[in-house]
């Protein structure tokens, strides 16, 4: 599988990173946070995995080595851990870091902001759990086409861990059709799983992988017996519409599974990491399963 390209050396100049996007579908940046705040989320989230008995209780939790009781993202057993950690304010205000808006709002020409429902992924080791299939997230998010995901290692994540891989050039194919699938999302997109422009590579704490909502993209099997923990961030333009939730918009992640904002930041020193800006405009959401979806034309311009 190729190599991802590197953008940190342009991450000024947004010309070029817009041009890139278009062509490539992702953006790619080797150490754009600082390892230290990574690095602190990744460890208050490994505590609350070991005292929730995910972890081996003779290893560092830090290690992440996989006990028994690790279990698959949404099934039995998975929400008590997932309450804490969406409860740790260290997690969600990583969404906000001056480096991940700026660069948002880079690329859109405008002001940007994080949607509230940051995600973590917790891969345990396969064939135990299911990787995340192949998809794009404009059927998830919906709103507007020009919604970016960064994803965030938040410990070392080699291939073998099941890192991201991203079709490169892959918008060019507007929004793909779906299938029933295993896994976070239970939707496959209809893509070339075998394609030679399929692109990876050896992540650390601070890598940040960039792509828009139209960019086909999935984990890969964990092949080693320790966790990965990831996070993945939404942004878009204030003036863009966004998508009401069906549950209530500006919910957590896996709401109502997981309790209200209410309940989760209580004690944390401010919210203005999960709240949407006054002003947005939302509209309502289609079915994602629908077979015909029209591809909307996009800022991006993906050629």
């Amino acid at each position: 599988m190729k190599e991802l390209t590197d953008s940190y050396g342009d991450v000024q100049d947004a010309g070029v990173l817009r041009d890139r996007l278009a062509a490539d579908g992702y953006l790619f940046f080797r150490g754009l946070l600082p390892t230290e705040v990574v690095g602190d989320v990744h460890d208050q989230l490994a505590r609350i995995l070991y005292d929730s008995d995910w972890l081996d209780p003779d290893a560092d939790p830090r290690e992440l080595m996989a006990s028994g009781r690790a279990v698959e993202e949404g099934s039995a057993g998975f929400f008590g851990a997932y309450t804490a950690i969406q409860s740790t304010e260290a997690f969600h205000r990583l969404a906000v870091r001056p480096e991940l808006l700026a660069l948002a709002g880079r690329l859109l020409g405008e002001e940007a902001f994080a949607h509230p429902a940051h995600i973590c992924r917790i891969a345990p080791p396969s064939p135990g759990a299911s990787p995340t299939p192949i998809h794009q997230d404009y059927r998830f998010i919906q709103g507007s086409v020009d919604t970016l995901t960064t994803w965030l290692p938040l410990g070392e994540a080699p291939p073998e861990i099941g890192g991201l891989r991203v079709f490169a050039g892959s918008p060019r194919l507007g929004v793909l059709p779906v299938k029933a699938s295993d896994g976070p999302g239970m939707m496959r997109a209809e893509a070339d799983e075998n394609h030679p422009e399929w692109r990876t590579t050896s992540y650390r704490p601070g890598d940040v992988l960039l792509f828009g909502s139209l960019t086909v993209h999935g984990a890969m099997p964990n092949r080693t017996n320790r966790l990965r923990l990831s996070a993945d961030f939404r942004y878009q333009a204030r003036s863009a519409p966004m998508a009401r939730d069906l549950l209530g918009t500006g919910k957590p992640h896996y709401h109502p599974d997981v309790p209200d904002f209410p309940t989760l930041t209580r004690g944390w020193t401010s919210t203005d990491c999960i709240e949407v800006p006054t002003g947005v405009r939302f509209v309502d959401r289609w079915d994602p399963r629908v077979d015909d979806v029209p591809t909307p034309s996009s800022r991006f311009a993906y050629v």
